[in-house]
Order: structure tokens, then sequence, then C-alpha cells
């Protein structure tokens, strides 16, 4: 009985901090107020994702017009102030969905929000289910709400 209540002490926690998933780093809400806005001749867009157990794990890369800016992280979000223009937003994904990506056009002083959808499961083969990952472009103050909780990732 002993070993047995030795074992559940060094498990039990060990499966506690699997459960509580999602990437290290403070939350987001928590260090808002220390980023700086982006400065007058630049757009700023976070991105987001959320942590789904459920869903897909993996941090597949997003790309502003081709080029790679950062990954997208379950549970995370990140930041990009980027020049004012037209911008194709991608990201890394094995299955292939309708409007999947999205071109956004950006101002001067402009903050949008990218969420990063995982779609695993809408594609079930008989093998496996492909990670399908799609671009949504969230309203401002939806966005703000929603990455409050999530754990700022910064440059990862």
């Amino acid at each position: 009985m002993s070993r047995s209540l030795a074992a559940l002490a060094v498990l039990l926690p060990l499966a506690l901090a699997a459960c509580a998933g999602g990437p290290s780093g403070p939350q987001f809400a928590a260090v808002a107020a220390t980023i700086p806005p982006p400065g007058a001749d630049k757009a700023r867009l976070y991105f987001y994702r959320d942590y789904e157990p459920y869903e897909s794990l993996s941090e597949p890369r997003i790309y502003l017009n081709g080029n790679e800016i950062g990954a997208s992280i379950p549970g995370g979000v990140f930041y990009r102030d980027v020049a004012p223009g037209r911008y194709l937003i991608s990201v890394d994904s094995v299955g292939i969905y309708w409007n999947q990506f999205k071109t956004v056009e950006l101002r001067a002083g402009e903050t949008d929000y990218v969420h990063i959808e995982s779609l695993r499961s809408w594609d079930d083969g008989l093998e496996y289910e492909a990670d399908t990952f799609v671009v949504v472009v969230v309203d401002p103050p939806d966005g703000q709400r929603q990455i409050g909780p999530l754990r700022y990732v910064a440059g990862e």
C-alpha cells in the first residue's frame, strides 16, 4: 500500500501539470500595460490561438506575404508591428479549408487581431486527422477580450 501512495504522490503533480497545458509565460492581461503602442508609422497585428488539447497542439508557422513571422502557439499570443499596407496572412496547414487564409489592409496606428483556429477534425480521414489551420480576422473589441487570459509568448 505504501508503494502505491508513494507512486501517487509522484505522479499526481505531474498529471496536474499536464492538465494545465498551454505555454509558459505571463498572462497577457498582466503584461498588456507594459507593451508600448505601435509607432506612428506602423500597424500592429496580434496573433493568438486558444488552448484546445483535443485539437492539434502543433505549432505551425505564420506568414505575412510569404515571410515567416512566428509560430502559432496553443494558448499563446504575440504581436508584430509592420508597415502599413496589404498583407496576406497564412499559416502552415496539412489540411485545406475553404477561405483558409486572409488578406488585410492595414493603416498606420491601427491594431488588428488574428485568431488562428485549429480545425483538425473537420476532415477526418480513415488513418488520421489532418492538422488544418484557418486564419480569422477578429473585430478589435472581441480580439482584445479574447487575448486577455492567454499567455504572452513574445517572440517565440
